[in-house]
This record gives structure tokens, sequence and C-alpha cells, in this order.
């Protein structure tokens, strides 16, 4: 018996039995953390194990103690064969564990795949009271919910007044202000998985620290408008597709995944969904499709992308260009001016259709004249993933230079020692044990570097050790010089980004944009003298065009509020998709598209549950 418990108690105590009498003994003796007595802790069960694992130590359990508590004895009872859907019937159907979302298909034949429908997830936030998640608002309050959405049209209508959402007959107090994103997980096999979203574009902010203000007896801001950071990503992201490369590789089904967005998306704009109790219509527009540049390229159909950078000399007698929504490395137009407040590419925004064949996500509501716009840039992955790593690769290099030693090895051992040295002091996690020439790409002089990383709070991390470093101590470089100028200004201009709300007060996108601006003029003087000295350092990429346009957008209204570019920024997604994606690495692949989203509908109750939206029965 106390190997049984050894083994298994922490999944034991999960699925709701712990008041029974010999699990409080086990508790009692072995000091296992007993979880609160719910039913919804079984859905955790989704997450620890296997369904046939499940029913087998349910079995076991039911057989050695003879307890039947709660919906243990359910579980022991099913087979092991097809147990993925004997378990969904007992959690999702008898037990009521799961949202209340209905699964409907695509189309026929091929198309007859799940999916989740806008119009339902937005029927459900309105008749569970819910609907205060689109507000940002973490408890229900008709009042201030309808304030805070008038207050963001109001302001969203400063620099968007074109805006055909402003022309319909809605009740704009009452209308929910949406993005669609996607991108691809990992799946079975390391296969790419598709999962797609919708989420509001308000929220509850980006830092936990405001939120521990508002409890320490710091006044609340009735109006609020703050981005979409805050909350587990199951309770602010609504799911509408999640796919494995079988599925979503043919075209046709990935098209009708996108019509369908577009069909939710005007039904949700022109009729909406009607309260049960109240009869009081609620209405969605959304306002544009965001994800990483290799997502927009795909989704968006476009012509100009990155992809289109010119690589050999066959491309440069007519390149195609790389922006969307200028003619930014086309003939005669460079995208490298980043140093330049008035670029030649400027002049040419919106000039050009990247559209040959438009996707069917063109019919979503935009600006006239505008609509590559619709498809907006994430800053996150621009810097974070992109600029920020190739900045930090070559400047860590040079540093490295600086430090005694005759072989790069041990010049970045004492690198590394500084750098783990300021973490510590600073309280921040390296994430890293150890940095070394390999982490920071570095082969030789003839070879620019690029970070080998995928997080994107390392590169937050070293920019401020460099910040540290580089304008602490008396640099003789003046390229170290420039860098210390560089990281200084990219830290404030992100850094005040992310303390920002949806709407940037016209000073401090002001400031904000001069800082941005600085950085990439210390960046491209940086380039032209790592040019001069013949080392390969400071790479310009596409990425810094995408900065280029960012920071130019900053400056350019300085007479009103203008949205905050890092709420399409999409870390919190991939947290979503790299959730959604784990669990189709365990479900039968024959069945993945309807287990995922099962499973995501089950997951996400006990996370509204947790959240204190929803009474579990």
């Amino acid at each position: 018996m106390e190997g049984y418990f050894l083994k298994h108690s922490p999944l034991i105590f999960k699925i709701g039995i712990t008041h029974d009498p010999i699990f409080r003994w086990a508790n009692d003796v072995y000091g296992y953390g007993v979880a609160r007595d719910s039913w919804a802790e079984m859905v955790v069960l989704y997450l620890s194990a296997s369904c046939s694992s499940a029913v087998r130590v349910a079995a076991n359990v039911v057989r050695d103690t003879g307890s039947s508590v709660r919906g243990l004895g359910k579980f022991a009872k099913k087979s092991t064969k097809n147990a993925e859907r004997n378990l969904h019937r007992v959690i999702s159907k008898q037990m009521k564990l799961s949202l209340p979302i209905p699964i409907t298909k695509l189309g026929r034949g091929d198309l007859a795949h799940g999916i989740l429908r806008l119009r339902d997830w937005m029927q459900f936030l309105v008749d569970k009271n819910c609907f205060h998640i689109i507000a940002g608002l973490v408890k229900p309050d008709p009042d201030r919910e309808q304030s805070i959405l008038k207050a963001f049209w109001a302001k969203y209508r400063q620099t968007n007044a074109d805006h055909p959402v402003f022309s319909m007959p809605l009740d704009l107090s009452r209308t929910a202000p949406l993005l669609y994103h996607g991108d691809e997980g990992r799946g079975r096999r390391r296969t790419p998985f598709l999962v797609t979203s919708f989420h509001s574009l308000l929220g509850r902010g980006v830092r936990a620290g405001l939120q521990a203000q508002a409890k320490s007896g710091v006044k609340k801001t009735y109006l609020k408008l703050r981005p979409n950071f805050i909350g587990h990503s199951y309770t602010s992201r609504f799911l509408q597709a999640a796919m494995p490369k079988k599925v979503f590789q043919n075209e046709d089904v990935f098209q009708a995944v996108l019509r369908q967005c577009a069909a939710e998306a005007e039904f949700l704009q022109t009729v909406g969904v009607k309260h049960k109790y109240t009869g009081q219509r609620y209405f969605a527009v959304v306002l544009n499709v965001c994800g990483d540049w290799a997502w927009l390229y795909k989704a968006g159909n476009l012509t100009r992308s990155y992809n289109h950078l010119v690589k050999t000399t066959r491309d440069v007698a007519n390149p195609a260009g790389i922006c969307h929504l200028c003619r930014a490395g086309t003939s005669g137009i460079s995208f490298e001016d980043i140093h330049l407040r008035n670029p030649a590419w400027l002049e040419t925004t919106f000039l050009d259709s990247p559209f040959d064949d438009p996707s069917p996500l063109c019919r979503l509501l935009h600006r006239p004249g505008k609509l590559p716009g619709l498809f907006a840039f994430d800053l996150w992955h621009s810097w974070h993933l992109g600029v920020g790593k190739a900045f930090v690769a070559s400047a860590a290099v040079l540093l490295s230079l600086q430090y005694p030693g005759r072989s790069k090895s041990s010049r970045f051992q004492q690198l590394s020692a500084d750098y783990l040295a300021f973490c510590s002091e600073k309280k921040i996690p390296p994430i890293l044990s150890k940095v070394t020439s390999d982490t920071m790409g570095f082969e030789s002089m003839n070879v620019y570097p690029m970070a080998n990383w995928f997080k994107g709070a390392l590169t937050t991390n070293f920019c401020y050790f460099l910040d540290h470093k580089l304008n602490s101590d008396d640099c003789t470089d003046e390229m170290l010089k420039m860098c210390g100028e560089a990281v200084k200004s990219i830290n404030a201009c992100i850094s005040g980004l992310y303390e920002g709300d949806v709407f940037l007060a016209p000073s401090t996108a002001q400031l904000l944009g001069e800082q941005g601006m600085r950085f990439l003029r210390r960046y491209a003087a940086l380039a032209r003298a790592a040019c001069e000295r013949e080392h390969a350092l400071f790479t310009l990429l596409p990425k810094h065009h995408v900065l280029h346009h960012a920071f130019l957008y900053l400056l350019q209204h300085n007479n009103c509020e203008v949205v905050n570019p890092m709420c399409y920024s999409a870390q919190v997604d991939e947290d979503y998709i790299g959730k959604n994606s784990r669990v189709s690495r365990r479900v039968h692949p024959s069945t993945c598209v309807q287990r995922c989203l099962e499973r995501h509908l089950e997951l996400a109750y006990a996370k509204y549950v947790e959240a204190g939206y929803l009474i579990e029965g």
C-alpha cells in the first residue's frame, strides 16, 4: 500500500477523493499536499496522464480500498478501450465539467473537421455573465464594462475616424474589440500543429505588480484600458481551430478556417448575440489579424514579405519588396535606411496592394484604402526574437574582446560570470547556466553572430546586463560606447511600451518614439563602423524595418492618443499555442482535432472555475 501511494498519490489527490479516511491517513503519514476537493480537479488528469492510465489508477484504487467516492467510481467502471471517448462522456456529459460550447464542422467531405465558432464563445460569455473578460475586469460590472468599451471606441476613433465600425448601427458600449491570431506549435513527432484563436484587445494589463498595487490601497482606475497579458491564457483566449499538419496542409481546409473567421466576424458585427434573460444584443468587431510574420504572410496570402528579401544576383533586377504596408525593399527604395525620419518608403505606404489573390480575411472590417494595415506586425517577435538577438549577440562579442585572455572561450567564461553575478544581484532569472560563444552564435569575425535562443525574456535580461555593464564602466572603445547608448534607449522604449495602457498619450508616444529612433540611429552607426573595421557584426534584418514602422507611427500622431503597438504582441498567444500543442501529443492521431477541442473545453472549464468566473455545480 505504501508503494502504491508513493507512486500514484499526486494523481489520486487531484481527482477529488481526498476526503476519504484512508487518503487522509496517507496525507498525514506522507505529507502529500491535498488539492481542493472539487470535481473540476479531475480535469487535471488530462495533463497528468493518458486517459487509459487514469482509468487503470481509478480501478486499482477502488479495488484496493473499496472506495468509490464522487466521480472515482465512474472512472473505474470505464473500459481502457477508447478511454478518451469514455472519460470525455463522464467529465463533459455526466459531470458537466466542460464549457458549454458546441463543436461544429467546417463543412462536408474533406472539410468535416471540428471547430469552435466565435458566436458560440460570445453567447457563452454573455449568458454566463462573463462578458467582463472582454473589458479586462475580474468581476461582472455591467455599467463599468459599458463605460470601458465606450471609452475604448471613443479613443480608437481619434486615429481611425474612417473605420467602418463608426458608420454601422452598433451599440459600441456592448461591442467587443477583438484580434485574430494564428500560429503553428509543435505537435506529435515535432510536426506543425495549427492553433487559431480570438482575444480581446482589452485585458488586465501587463505586469502583475499593478494588480498588487490595486490590492494595497492604490486608487483603481474606473475606465481602465489595459493590454491583454495578465491571466491564464485559457481564460483570455477563445479557441477557433486546433489542427495537425496532415489536416491543415490541405489548402482547402486552411482557407475554410480563414473563411469561417471572416463569416463569424460578419455575423457578430451585424447580428450579434442576444442575452437570453435581458434581450440585449452584444456585438464584436475583429480589428486586426496578428501573429508572427510567417503567419501574416500565409494567412494574408501576401506577395511582399521577408521571404522576398534579395538573396541572389537574380533577385536584384526586380525585387518584390519585403513589406506589405509599403514598397520597402523594391528597386530604389531601401529598407535599410533605419536611421532616417523620412525614409523613401514612408511616402509609399498603402500605395500598392500586396494581394494578387486576396485572402478570405480581407473581408474583415478595415479602413478604406488601407487594407494591408489589417495585418498587424508583432513587436515581440520583431524585437525579442529578432533585432534584439542580433544586437545582443554583436554587443556581447564586442564586450568579450575587452576581457583578458587569449581564447574566445576564456573571455566568454569571464563574460558569463559577470552576467550570472548581475542576475543574482538584481534577482532576475538568468535562464542560462552559462554564456558561451555558441550561445551568441559567434564563430569568427567573418560570420555575423545571431544569438541561439528562443526565449524572449533572455533578450530582455541581456539588455539589462549590457545597460549596466556599458553605462557604468569606463569604456574606451567607441563602438561599445554606442552600444551603451543604444541599449539604454531601447530599454527605455520597450519598458515604456509594456508599462503603457492600450492608448498612449501624445507626450508618451513622442518620448518612446524618440527613444526607439535613437536606438535605430545608433544601430545603423554600429553597422557602418563594423564594416569599416571589416567585422561581421550588427547585421541589418527585415525586422529592423518593422521596428522602423512602429517608432515612426508613434511620432506621427502628436495631437491624439495612439494604440500601443505592444497590444499586438504575441507572447501570451505563444503560451496558448504551446498548451494546446502539448495536448495534441497526448491524443490518438486519427481523432486529434475532435479530442483537442474536447480537452480544451474541459481544461478551460477548470481555469474559469479557478479564476472565479464560473461556479461549479
